[in-house]
């Protein structure tokens, strides 16, 4: 029988340093909604030149019913175009379906198109940090989005920063429909809160 020989401590210095791994920014799904919202209020409705508009998040509304299963769309922009050469005023409900980086699906697309059934125009708006930018497995999956978004006229914006315009990036153009006049209004009156229902009242007056 012999004494084994003392273990030799291992010390920080003889461990091997950590394999770097790709940590981006998380952000929530609800951390995202005023930010985006901010910038669709200001740069977003500058860009598309509205006369009047008006912008809610419509996420936190509870448990009140609004019409079913993927009927409540995350943010709602209301807006008035009018045009030099055509005669008339325009109106478009536009919305948007936000996924954090980390509930990034192709489903995201349909849930968008559900709400179609009573918007002009419905965008999917994705939050990839820039530290993803070049992960193969997204790329992919960005790509297969963009095709079932395009097949279905739903637009499609991927952002890096929530609340920098700067680092969106406008991968589709969402295609115009004309809704049911009446799903139309139902929507509005389930959806946007009094003070908004009041602006849009306005604008027709």
């Amino acid at each position: 029988v012999t004494q084994a020989p003392p273990v030799q401590a291992i010390t920080p210095e003889s461990t091997s340093p950590p394999v770097p791994l790709t940590s981006p920014q998380r952000i929530s799904e609800g951390e995202l909604y005023d930010p985006v919202a901010e910038v669709l209020r200001k740069q977003w409705a500058r860009d598309l030149r509205f006369r009047s508009h008006v912008v809610e998040v419509t996420a936190r509304q509870g448990r009140r019913d609004t019409g079913g299963t993927w009927t409540r769309p995350d943010i709602v922009t209301a807006a008035l175009r009018v045009f030099p050469h055509v005669p008339g005023k325009f109106f478009d409900l536009i919305t948007f379906e936000l996924k954090a980086f980390d509930g990034i699906d192709v489903t995201a697309v349909f849930e968008a198109l559900s709400h179609r059934r009573a918007a002009t125009q419905a965008y999917v708006w994705l939050h990839v940090p820039a530290t993803e930018a070049s992960n193969a497995d997204l790329i992919a999956l960005l790509k297969r989005i963009e095709e079932e978004a395009s097949r279905h006229g739903v637009g499609m914006i991927v952002g890096a920063a929530p609340s920098d315009y700067s680092s969106w990036d406008l991968r589709l153009r969402a295609a115009r429909f004309e809704p049911d006049p009446e799903s139309l209004n139902e929507f509005i009156a389930q959806q946007l809160s009094g003070l908004a229902r009041d602006e849009l009242a306005q604008w027709f007056r």
